[in-house]
Formats: structure tokens, C-alpha cells, sequence
């Protein structure tokens, strides 16, 4: 898992320091997946209407908690009114722990959603997305989630 996570971060890393992409914002958001979680992530600009954007996401559970890494890519319409409606799709990695002498078990999957924003300010702004996550050979552990969170732009 360690070095799934330090891949991520240098492929990040490596497309932020290309000229072409800004950083757009920062986010905090709630989600809940069956259980409750919370998460951060970044957008990322790469071209007119389409984001790059990386976050990761811990789910609180009983038995074996979650942690999740997306990368996903947004393409965002603007439908005025300081909406803005965002379709993506993306990869994920998801990582159940287990308290014990098991250390867990880690799924590749993808991602397949929408999300819409609303801006506060200039700066701030909320937002509400709905994803569903396919993970390959994971049993039937595919689901939907929501999150509710807050931006702010750079």
C-alpha cells in the first residue's frame, strides 16, 4: 500500500509541474458510503473545461475501515447562476484494514459520477457529488457514495 501511495504522490507531483496544468483549488468534504468518511482533495486545470482531480477519502467502520485514492477527471458546464455541473470518471485504489494479524486487502477499480458546484465567492464555494465505484475482483464490493464539501480557489 506504501508504495501504491508514494506512486500516486510522484505521478501528482509530475503533472503539477508540467506548465500546462494550475492548481485550481482545495477541498474538504464529508461522505457517506453505508459508513461515514471524510476526505481532501485538488483540482487541477488541464485544458478549457477539463480538471484533473486527485483526493483521498477514510471511511469510519466497525469492522475493516477504508481509505480510498481517486484520480478523477472532470468535464465542467457552466449553467449560470453560479452553478456549475461537472460528469467524471476516473481510477481508484481502495484499501480495507483490519484490525489484527490481517493486514487488509487492496482493489483497483474505477469511478463513474457527477458533481455539481456552487460558488459562494470568489473563493468558496460548495458543491455535492455522486460517484459509483466498480472495483475489479472485489466480491461485490461495489458502491455508490455521496459527498457534501467545501472549495477553495486559488
Amino acid at each position: 500500500m506504501k508504495k501504491l501511495f508514494l506512486a500516486l504522490v510522484m505521478c501528482i507531483s509530475a503533472l503539477s509541474a508540467s506548465a500546462q496544468i494550475d492548481l485550481k483549488s482545495v477541498d474538504v468534504k464529508a461522505n457517506l458510503r453505508g459508513d461515514f468518511g471524510i476526505g481532501a482533495g485538488i483540482t487541477m486545470g488541464l485544458f478549457d473545461h477539463i480538471d484533473f482531480a486527485p483526493n483521498v477519502n477514510y471511511y469510519f467502520s466497525s469492522g475493516a475501515n477504508l481509505l480510498s485514492i481517486d484520480a478523477d477527471f472532470h468535464y465542467n458546464i457552466d449553467l449560470g447562476y453560479d452553478l456549475n455541473l461537472y460528469p467524471m470518471a476516473g481510477l481508484v485504489i481502495a484499501h480495507w484494514g483490519a484490525s489484527g494479524p490481517v493486514s487488509g486487502t487492496t482493489k483497483l477499480g474505477m469511478n463513474l459520477g457527477c458533481g455539481l458546484d456552487y460558488d459562494l465567492n470568489r473563493n468558496w464555494s460548495l458543491f455535492a457529488e455522486a460517484k459509483y465505484q466498480f472495483l475489479f475482483n472485489a466480491g461485490g464490493a461495489d458502491d455508490t457514495f455521496f459527498s457534501l464539501g467545501a472549495k477553495y480557489r486559488f
